[in-house]
């Protein structure tokens, strides 16, 4: 069976076949409004060889169309044949032919919508199984958005639910938010909850996240991260970015750091004119719960953020030392405790950190329980001075703070992902004073089955005022 439709888009002809346009709706429109079948001349594209490849693989076509669509095709030369023509005229790149055919015209105006994409969604119009590869998925779906393919945009979101990773989610969540999958645009922003941090902040698809995705992701209250700085870094990281679009590989530390350093010292960046759309990005870190010297200096050195910023940071800190810990600037847990996390993927069937906070020290434990039922508890320790999980330089050069109990407003959170799907266990907001003896040091235990690797957890504590 030859072609009897011609569709004009992308600034191609492509030979299509009336019977299998009926799950296209903007094709199925066109064909009614269109004229009827005449004779045609008209160009084809090496591109076509791509559509050519899905329709050979129908079992309808495998033979007569594939016969007639690699014969070359002759015409009788014309008049205009002897013209001159552009160098952009299809003449020099694409083969002549003629038939008589529908002519319908598709206009697009979309950047995601390549040729190869087009070429691959009318392809799929010929086969009830999806055939489409990882690396065209994208493109594929804002095709089949243009071509109102209901069916291949579905199947182009299972496609991108199952295949989210550090390489694809930006990608994939512009493409599903343009293009209205809100399911893969959740699960995307549910990944980037987990993973901005300790995966996509390491690679240079950093730089894909716009600014809106990003403050979204940095206000979650389910964001992971390591610390208050992580957050940081991942930002001044992100900004250098976009502010050096040639870079292509991610830069290291030192890089970053020089810089911003080498910037104009009349101000920080974010008071500059250039600097200024960035400063909601910047006012989403938690400062007062970055407490390491060295961070402070980093942070000193860059001169993003405004001095004023900086001298609040530092007046805080001194404010809870003079104070016993007391944060009284902190009202709300949920935008203002501290954070720490960590996660587990490795075999030891226990993990531990220290988190000092204002003369206070932590133990923030994860224990495997049971093998078999995959069993953890997690729970927070106060340590004495002295305690012997303490470092030498924590003992020796580390504030502590002899007051017998501490009030704690506190949360463990602990997530992870299975077969795609996001899982989220949480104490909530608990209020604890933490004491020095055995039965008071302790935090509320949290114990969970069936969990799968790897495990995200945060603990998240504010000290009230006393």
């Amino acid at each position: 069976m030859f072609s009897d439709v011609l569709l004009k888009a992308l600034g191609m002809d492509w030979e299509l076949h009336r019977p299998f346009l009926q799950k296209s709706e903007e094709l199925t429109q066109l064909l009614k409004i269109s004229e009827d079948p005449k004779a045609q001349k008209y160009f084809r594209s090496p591109v076509s060889e791509t559509l050519d490849n899905y329709i050979i693989k129908s079992n309808f076509y495998s033979n007569e169309y594939k016969e007639s669509n690699l014969k070359p095709m002759t015409v009788e030369p014309t008049d205009d044949d002897d013209q001159a023509k552009s160098l952009d005229h299809p003449a020099h790149i694409s083969e002549k032919r003629v038939g008589s055919l529908s002519v319908i015209h598709l206009h697009i105006d979309d950047p995601l919508v390549t040729q190869r994409a087009m070429a691959i969604a009318l392809g799929n119009l010929y086969h009830d199984d999806l055939d489409v590869d990882l690396s065209d998925v994208a493109g594929v779906l804002a095709a089949a958005a243009a071509l109102g393919f209901k069916q291949l945009m579905e199947g182009c979101g299972t496609i991108m639910l199952k295949s989210i990773n550090y390489r694809t989610v930006c990608q994939y969540h512009l493409a599903a938010s343009k293009y209205h999958q809100e399911h893969v645009v959740l699960a995307c922003e549910r990944w980037l909850e987990l993973n901005l941090i300790p995966e996509l902040s390491m690679h240079i698809q950093l730089r894909e996240m716009s600014s809106e995705l990003l403050q979204k992701i940095l206000k979650s209250s389910r964001l992971f991260t390591y610390n208050e700085f992580s957050v940081y870094r991942n930002l001044s990281y992100w900004l250098f970015l976009q502010l050096n679009p040639q870079m292509q590989l991610m830069p290291s530390h030192s890089t970053v750091l020089s810089y911003f350093n080498s910037l104009p010292k009349t101000c920080s960046f974010l008071e500059t004119d250039d600097g200024q759309i960035y400063a909601p990005l910047f006012s989403s870190v938690r400062l007062h719960g970055i407490i390491d010297a060295t961070n402070i200096q980093d942070m000193r050195i860059m001169n993003i953020i405004p001095q004023s910023w900086m001298v609040n940071l530092l007046s805080q800190h001194y404010l809870a030392l003079q104070e016993g810990g007391d944060m009284t600037s902190l009202k709300q847990f949920n935008v203002s405790a501290v954070r720490q996390g960590f996660i587990v993927d490795d075999e030891p069937h226990y993990h531990s950190e220290i988190l000092s906070l204002h003369g206070f020290h932590f133990e923030l434990r994860a224990i495997r329980q049971d093998t078999e039922n995959h069993t953890y508890q997690f729970y927070m320790q106060r340590l004495k001075p002295g305690d012997p999980i303490l470092s030498f330089r924590q003992c020796e050069r580390h504030t502590f703070s002899m007051r017998p109990d501490r009030e704690v407003c506190y949360s463990i959170t602990v997530q992870y992902l299975h077969k795609g799907e996001h899982h989220m266990e949480t104490t909530g907001t608990i209020s604890h004073k933490f004491g020095l003896g055995e039965k008071t040091s302790k935090s509320q235990v949290i114990s969970i089955d069936n969990l799968k690797k790897p495990i995200y957890v945060s603990y998240s504590l504010m000290f009230p005022p006393s």
